[in-house]
C-alpha cells in the first residue's frame, strides 16, 4: 500500500490549457501528458468557466463532481449528461466534450485509463466499520478520501493498493474507489 498526501500531488495546466488540475497519481510515474502514454491517471480538476475538455484518444474517462452547483457535459452525438455530486459518469476520451457550468466554478475528480491495456470502474463508498478491500491479480485499487479519515490515512490522502487491505475508518468516512484491471 502506498500513501500519497496532498503535498505529493502535482498542480499543472490542463492539456488544452483551459484550466488547472491537481494530478494525484499517474502510472507509470515517469509518464506525462505530452510524453509516454500512461496506463492510468487520477486527478482533481478546478473548472472556473465553460469550455472544451482536453481530448485523450484511447482513454476511458470517469468523472464526478466534488464541489460546486454542477456542470453539464455535451458530447455531441454521444449525448449530454449532468454531473451530480459524488455520482461517477463515464465517457470516451476520444469524444469532443464541452462543459457548461450550472452556477459558478466546480471541482471534479477524474480517473483516466488506457482502454487498450486496462479496464476500470469508479464508485463512491461510505464506511463506518472496517472494510476489507479485495484487490485481484493484475488490479490496482485507488482509494481517495473524500470526507473523514482512516487509521491508514487522513482526509484528501490517496492510497494506491496492489494487494488486499483492510481500511479502518475513524468515524464516518467517504471514499472514491477506482479499480484498474490490466489486460
Amino acid at each position: 500500500m502506498r500513501r500519497l498526501r496532498s503535498t505529493d500531488y502535482r498542480r499543472m495546466p490542463w492539456k488544452n490549457g483551459g484550466g488547472t488540475t491537481t494530478e494525484i497519481a499517474i502510472e507509470p510515474k515517469e509518464a506525462g501528458l505530452a510524453g509516454e502514454r500512461f496506463l492510468w491517471r487520477v486527478s482533481i480538476a478546478d473548472v472556473a468557466s465553460d469550455g472544451p475538455f482536453s481530448r485523450f484518444e484511447g482513454y476511458d474517462r470517469h468523472i464526478m463532481l466534488l464541489e460546486g452547483a454542477g456542470m453539464t457535459l455535451d458530447a455531441g452525438a454521444h449525448g449530454r449528461f449532468t454531473l451530480a455530486p459524488l455520482v461517477p459518469q463515464t465517457f470516451s476520451g476520444d469524444w469532443d466534450v464541452t462543459g457548461t457550468l450550472t452556477a459558478g466554478a466546480v471541482r471534479d475528480f477524474n480517473l483516466m485509463v488506457d482502454r487498450a491495456r486496462a479496464s476500470s470502474t469508479l464508485e463512491v463508498v461510505h464506511i463506518e466499520q472496517p472494510m476489507q478491500l479485495s484487490v485481484a491479480n493484475e488490479e490496482t485499487c485507488i482509494a481517495h478520501i473524500l470526507e473523514g479519515r482512516l487509521s491508514e490515512a487522513d482526509a484528501s490522502d490517496t492510497l494506491i493498493l496492489d494487494s488486499e487491505a483492510v481500511l479502518t475508518p475513524i468515524g464516518s468516512t467517504r471514499l472514491a474507489i477506482g479499480r484498474i484491471t490490466r489486460m
